[in-house]
């Protein structure tokens, strides 16, 4: 079946012609103005996580009671890629990873798999069940910080709720949480001199406090026809209540709480959670979007919104924004907008000054009808428009004009010859619309690897195929419909052709390719050929060079977003006090407000606020971990600041280790270096660390600050050894030993009251009398519900009066020091944290490189070290394996080679289909290697990184290579086989015909790629681009027909020379 039949079919109707482009426009207009938007793809974490708390419990012994339980029950679970846990004192954090594979749609059918799972799990006595978290991954793309300037935090919470409320009114918004707030706590605490007297032992408010907070069930009363709730009254609201609750001693006295302790509400001691912006104290406001959403409207309703609301706010309260998405994404697409736009002009104005004005526009239109069919297409398949969609155009920019230019030319060239429009508007289509289909084709299918890649790189990468694949076949659809009908409209009404055809006339037909341009690339391809084994040599030797030269590119697999924020990791020396934590962020908060680069700190104890961004680096925090979030006032400051903070900080606080992360895609693991050990022994895995840490700090491309291991320093624990004899003399149980040291430390849970939607925890604690600790620990008092080993002769004296009942009541409820029934005090040396993989202990370590030295770079420092590595002996049962960016790498890289074959088996199918010779398929394949030619130089000439988006511009080349030497060899068969031209004749005249269309395909790529050159994910890719291109044209003028001479045994004939 031929094209003709289309081309005429919109040529006979133009009202059909021009309704149908309109058409498109206002499809497109229509689609991009709905089509959801955001700054880059939306890649979901196939991730839960379950926390078990195991209060009291060592992290060793929650390892082997709990951690290690449900470990086995996760184990059953399908499609489990990794499970990683974390064991801390008192807690674990098991992280479920499953297989890139599973669909989301079915993440939730797993996720539901896990929640039935983990109710099953059996887990010792004292721990709380498992507590599955499946929202990790949700993104909080609206964050704000509720900044106080002397309000409390109960204040700003009531405010902070305020806004909530107002914010989940606006429709796409998904949730809203508030995080930062200081937990309030009613404290009692007791003197230990008083402990004894007036009957009261702690027990007895242990015992009244234990449900007055709480609802009772009353149960139902019938009477008569009614069924009546009953309920009871007096439960305890607040901690007035608490105070003025009555006691009864055990000799009948009654008093007030109040009288004998001091009943206070305050916050949670000490502060390990908390959030700050610019150094005063906040609330975090983190908001999260539907997935369907355009994000930059939302943003817009959301902001407004809250301007609203903030004008009931009182002066002190003011709302900044942390982090703002929409902004984000308007600045993401507004700028690709900008670029890509800028793109079609720069081709449109190379295409009219190389081709003519009119030829040039008709070819600038079809690019923008091209564009345009493609957002409809996005809109339908549910896809987004992002960076990513939008950064595909301006690859494809090029392959998109590609085919409008080889019909164009042809139409021209035909003019030339003086044929009438019957023919010049349809013989080229006739001659080269199946080829050009075919280049199509393997030019999208170069991608399709990326786009079946089933991993984090290819999910955000996918959009680029279907972008691709919809333009490419549009342009390819657009190039035989609407190229002809708008020649015969334009081309006509200005009789172009004939003043061609004037200018011309002198000529035989093939000085129509007589230019000096045409003269000089005849005149090299003849005397290319005449030498042909010699430039074949020189060819292969120029490929072994850059081959080898890659080596030298330095290679940076995640390249940096340019955010104008970047992050400070915080560490201090573990058990360290939470206000020495709080302090020392304030401090360095302080001391970098101060740099006219600095706009705003955010900053975040414990923990990040949320998972605000989906390139965020992550980190797990801890008691003893902070973070800054610093504003800066563009990308180029941020570049000047880290460097300078960096070494400031780390020279002011020695002790602390501190971290600067900017936003990449190396977001999982915390250094971008890691090497994992495996086995059952701690001591035998950080010996084995060590020596790997020792080897990193000797690679002069590693920052040798950053060397560690993931497992803590061992930390120190002081034992009370109870002695169950002296208990058991004393009434005393083991139990009871945990409650009182509970209570003259972090405080002992009595109780809870209900305040509206939250819960106040009643603590007890036991202080000296002027509220100090007890800071001698064998001096602490312990005490149980009664001493049912009195003294006979006490209790026959209260029968003769010999003894007062206040005296017994003492005996009976008296508290002994802790030194009666735990004489012993042993400081012991244990590990706080124990790390496991896949049911194994493991250990890591890690190291960052350093970014100061051009070859700095994850790939270099593996390079370096990795020999060494692998030669650690390893004790049998133990193993060892890479992770942390290179793991990432490795398996994208793996998986995107996986789709290789089936790649080459789409090329070579088309190839062979379209010219049913192994010889020609093998020619264009042959030319693929060679665009690493154009690209070696470029990038080391321009210290430009070899990054992933690198790799897709080079599949990009790669297309846009085999698509050029498709047309070329087709236009030798034909000129050979049914011109019947001499075999030299026709490899020279085919690769001057083709002069015209393959450079201007390739300038229009080039220029078009021009303003992504400044841009930090792009610029590698443009340069690969852009370099390779230009050597890929040479190739494809030059060296292709001197390889097709090579394996065709073309010879020059002299005479005709």
């Amino acid at each position: 079946m031929k094209i003709r039949k289309f081309t005429e079919a919109f040529i006979k109707n133009p009202g059909l012609f021009w309704s149908l482009m309109i058409g498109i426009l206002l499809a497109g207009i229509y689609a991009y103005i709905n089509v959801p938007k955001l700054e880059d793809p939306a890649v979901c974490g196939k991730q839960a996580q379950v926390i078990i708390i195991y209060p009291g419990a060592s992290a060793h012994q929650v390892e082997l009671k709990a951690a290690q339980v449900v470990e086995d029950g996760l184990r059953t679970l399908p499609d489990v890629h990794e499970l990683r846990t974390e064991c801390y004192n008192g807690m674990a954090q098991i992280t479920v990873e499953f297989e890139m594979t599973v669909l989301n749609k079915d993440l939730e059918q797993h996720f539901d798999l896990l929640r039935r799972k983990m109710s099953e799990v059996r887990l010792p006595q004292g721990c709380y069940p498992p507590v599955v978290v499946d929202d990790m991954m949700d993104t909080y793309g609206i964050f704000y910080g509720l900044k106080s300037d002397g309000y409390s935090y109960p204040e700003m919470l009531r405010y902070a709720k305020m806004l909530r409320r107002e914010i989940l009114s606006v429709k796409g918004v998904k949730r809203v949480n508030i995080v930062g707030q200081r937990d309030e706590v009613i404290n009692i605490t007791l003197s230990r001199e008083k402990l004894s007297r007036n009957g009261l032992i702690p027990t007895q408010i242990m015992m009244a406090l234990q449900n007055v907070g709480r609802e009772v069930n009353a149960g139902k009363y019938r009477s008569d026809s009614d069924l009546l709730q009953l309920r009871v009254g007096g439960r305890l609201d607040n901690e007035r209540d608490i105070r003025n609750m009555m006691l009864k001693s055990v000799d009948g006295k009654l008093f007030r709480l109040g009288d004998v302790a001091d009943v206070q509400r305050t916050y949670t001691e000490p502060q390990t959670r908390g959030f700050f912006v610019d150094g005063k104290p906040a609330l975090a406001i983190c908001v999260t979007m539907n997935n369907d959403v355009i994000v930059p409207d939302v943003g817009k309703a959301v902001d407004k919104t809250v301007t609203t609301a903030m004008k009931r706010v009182p002066v002190g309260l003011e709302l900044k924004k942390i982090f703002f998405q929409p902004d984000k994404v308007n600045e993401a697409i507004s700028g690709f907008m900008v670029n890509l736009i800028e793109s079609v002009l720069i081709v449109i104005l190379v295409l009219i000054f190389s081709m003519g004005f009119r030829s040039g526009l008709i070819i600038g239109t079809g690019l923008v009808l091209t564009i345009a069919v493609t957002f409809p297409l996005l809109l339908v398949c549910g896809s987004t428009l992002q960076r990513i969609s939008l950064g595909a155009f301006i690859i494809a920019m090029g392959m998109l004009v590609d085919n409008s230019i080889v019909v164009m030319d042809g139409i021209l060239v035909d003019r030339k010859r003086g044929t009438g429009p019957k023919t010049w508007l349809y013989r080229i289509g006739d001659q080269t619309a199946w080829p050009l289909l075919g280049a199509t084709v393997i030019a999208a299918s170069t991608f399709i690897a990326v786009y079946l890649s089933p991993d984090t790189a290819g999910e955000y990468c996918r959009d680029m195929f279907l972008v691709l694949c919809f333009s490419l076949l549009a342009s390819w659809l657009l190039a035989f419909i609407q190229v002809p009908a708008c020649a015969k409209a334009w081309l006509t009404a200005r009789d172009e052709g004939r003043k061609l055809m004037t200018k011309s006339e002198d000529t035989q037909s093939e000085s129509i390719y007589n230019s000096s341009w045409h003269r000089a690339i005849r005149s090299v391809v003849t005397t290319f050929i005449g030498h042909k084994w010699t430039v074949l040599c020189v060819g292969i030797a120029v490929l072994l060079i850059c081959c080898f030269g890659m080596t030298k590119v330095k290679n940076l697999f995640f390249p940096d977003f340019d955010y104008k924020q970047f992050i400070v990791e915080v560490f201090l020396p573990d058990q360290s006090s939470p206000d020495r934590v709080r302090q020392g962020l304030q401090q360095m908060t302080q001391e970098m407000l101060h740099d006219r680069r600095v706009t705003q700190i955010a900053m975040s104890m414990g923990a990040a606020p949320a998972h605000y961004c989906l390139v965020r680096p992550m980190t797990n925090g801890g008691d003893t971990y902070g973070e800054l979030m610093v504003d800066c006032r563009d990308f180029a400051a941020v570049e000047e600041a880290i460097p300078y903070w960096r070494n400031r900080l780390r020279r002011e606080y020695p002790d602390t280790y501190i971290r600067f992360r900017k936003y990449n895609f190396s977001v999982s693991t915390s250094h971008t270096v890691q090497v994992i050990f495996k086995g059952p022994d701690p001591t035998v895995l950080r010996h084995l660390s060590a020596q790997a840490e020792a080897i990193m700090r000797k690679c002069k491309y590693v920052d040798a600050y950053s060397v560690e291991n993931n497992w803590r320093p061992m930390g120190k624990s002081v034992t009370a050894e109870y002695l169950s004899d002296n208990g058991v003399r004393s009434g005393i149980h083991r139990n009871n030993v945990a409650d009182a040291l509970l209570a003259a430390t972090d405080g002992l849970p009595v109780g809870a009251v209900a305040e509206g939607d939250k819960q106040l925890i009643v603590n007890l604690m036991v202080r000296n009398s002027n509220g100090s600790r007890i800071q001698r620990l064998q001096d602490v008092p312990v005490w149980s519900m009664m001493n049912v080993n009195l003294d006979p002769q006490r209790i026959s004296g209260l029968l003769t009066g010999g003894t007062s009942a206040d005296n017994l009541s003492q005996d009976m409820f008296r508290c002994v020091p802790l030194s009666t029934v735990a004489p012993n005090l042993k400081l012991k040396w244990e590990n706080d944290f124990v790390y496991r993989v896949n049911g194994q202990r493991a250990i890591i370590a890690q190291c960052d490189p350093n970014t100061s030295l051009y070859q700095g770079t994850t790939a270099k420092v593996n390079q370096e070290i990795k020999e060494d590595i692998s030669k650690i002996a390893l004790p049998e049962g133990y193993t060892m394996e890479w992770g942390g960016e290179t793991k990432l790498q490795h398996d994208a890289t793996a998986n995107i080679l996986k789709f290789i074959p089936l790649t080459l088996v789409i090329i070579l199918t088309i190839l062979l289909v379209l010219f049913k010779s192994w010889r020609e398929v093998l020619l264009i394949v042959s030319m693929i290697p060679f665009v690493i030619c154009g690209i070696v130089p470029s990038l080391l000439m321009f210290h430009q990184p070899f990054t992933f988006m690198a790799i897709v511009g080079m599949m990009g080349l790669m297309g846009m290579m085999i698509k050029n030497a498709i047309v070329l060899v087709d236009e030798i068969n034909r000129l050979y086989k049914v011109e019947h031209y001499e075999p030299w004749r026709a490899v020279t005249e085919a690769t001057v015909s083709r002069v015209r269309p393959v450079i201007m395909a390739s300038l229009t790529t080039i220029l078009g790629m021009a303003p992504l050159l400044g841009d930090p994910m792009y610029g590698s890719m443009s340069i690969c681009i852009m370099s390779g291109l230009t050597m890929g044209t040479i190739i494809t003028l030059i060296f292709l027909p001197v390889v097709y001479s090579v394996m065709f045994k073309v010879r020059v004939n002299q005479q005709h020379v």
